[in-house]
């Protein structure tokens, strides 16, 4: 293994162990500083004949008709399907854990993914703990890979419903553009690249004042177009089908660190144990 390979190995190792340690550690009332969403209120409860609620309830805004998937330690707990607002709400019947992590995302009703948000939590027993206020950034999709010089690109996706979203371009030249989101929960714009020089560019969206950006896609400007295909790739610890490897992906598969039968989107080389082996794969399918 070249020796610049091993040393960038090593680094995105400890960054991952740094941040599984982190993610043991930190409090319930602390979550809002590792999450990128919400807000956190634990509750004492009792269920009126003297017995002992224990649950987290989740909240808050996704796409019109989306599906919410919550995971649990890397595992899939519960669905739920977002009403025509975009709202949604489910409520976990939980035990005590001194250390959980819940993963969500949506999907829109195209079947575009949502980012991740993750949520380490200690779940105390007797209470009700509450994330209230999500809202997932919006999906996107472009209609083009690669855009012929001065012609055009189409970008659109999913949001909350009659929403000023920001779409926006970077590259050699960058630009910021406005759209509002129809009652739907769709919106689309068609951007005229004029202006633009040959070469690569991301782009992706979010809410208006909101720093939490949809997935960035890459797309090109050169001498032809080339329509977006959607491709399907199987990434080893993508265990929401993504396709991206981040911090958020390493830190699932760290929770399964040298425990015992680990989930099989987790295991990455299917050996029954999570050890440097499975995150040396993960090194290597690093998307950020």
């Amino acid at each position: 293994m070249p020796l610049m390979y091993r040393k960038s190995l090593t680094k995105l190792i400890l960054l991952v162990l740094f941040f599984f340690a982190v993610s043991h550690t930190v409090s319930a009332v602390d979550v809002g500083v590792s999450a990128s969403v919400g807000t956190i209120t634990i509750t004492p409860t009792d269920d009126g004949g003297g017995g002992i609620d224990t649950s987290v309830v989740f909240s808050g805004l996704a796409y019109p008709g989306a599906t919410v998937h919550i995971w649990k330690d890397g595992v899939p707990s519960q669905v739920v399907i977002a009403d025509a607002n975009a709202r949604f709400s489910v409520t976990l019947s939980e035990t005590y854990n001194p250390s959980v992590l819940y993963t969500l995302y949506a999907i829109d009703k195209s079947g575009r993914r949502s980012l991740l948000i993750n949520y380490p939590l200690v779940v105390k027993n007797g209470y009700v703990t509450q994330v209230s206020g999500i809202r997932f950034a919006p999906t996107i999709t472009t209609d083009k890979s690669e855009v012929k010089f001065g012609d055009y690109i189409t970008v659109s996706g999913y949001s909350v419903p009659n929403t000023y979203i920001d779409v926006v371009i970077s590259g050699s030249v960058s630009s910021t553009y406005y759209v509002q989101s129809k009652p739907d929960g769709v919106y689309q714009i068609t951007i005229p690249l004029i202006g633009f020089k040959k070469g690569a560019y991301d782009v992706y969206s979010n809410y208006q004042n909101d720093k939490k950006i949809s997935k960035v896609i890459k797309f090109v400007i050169g001498d032809v177009n080339i329509l977006s295909i959607d491709l399907t790739t199987n990434i080893p610890g993508d265990c929401n089908a993504d396709q991206i490897m981040d911090l958020v992906g390493f830190s699932v598969v760290a929770l399964w660190y040298g425990k015992p039968n680990p989930p099989k989107c987790v295991d990455t080389n299917s050996d029954k144990v999570i050890n440097l082996t499975d995150f040396s794969i993960l090194a290597f399918y690093w998307t950020g």
